[in-house]
């Protein structure tokens, strides 16, 4: 409410892939620790994940084969109680 916008307008998006390293291990790192951002900033959080270059440099794959690497990201995102996942494949998630 600082800068005049209500906290109910709010919700955290922590970046993934390439905008927080080149290097896939600090997307991991956000990627385990969802549940505490959510809890330490009391806000909605949003992932997107889908075909990141951190999840096709861990599989070795191209963006258009790196789907199961993505789903599997989303799923672990949602075990973590992400609010929203914004994602390529809408079909192979709601599965």
């Amino acid at each position: 409410t600082t800068a005049g916008v209500d906290s109910d307008r709010l919700i955290l998006d922590p970046g993934m892939g390439f905008f927080l390293s080149s290097e896939p291990e600090a997307s991991l790192v956000v990627l385990q620790h969802l549940a505490d951002l959510r809890a330490e900033f009391d806000l909605p959080v949003l992932v997107s994940v889908s075909t990141k270059s951190f999840i096709r440099r861990l599989i070795e794959k191209p963006a258009e084969l790196s789907g199961f690497g993505t789903l599997s990201a989303e799923l672990f995102a949602a075990s973590q109680g992400v609010d929203w996942i914004r994602t390529h494949n809408v079909g192979a998630l709601r599965d």
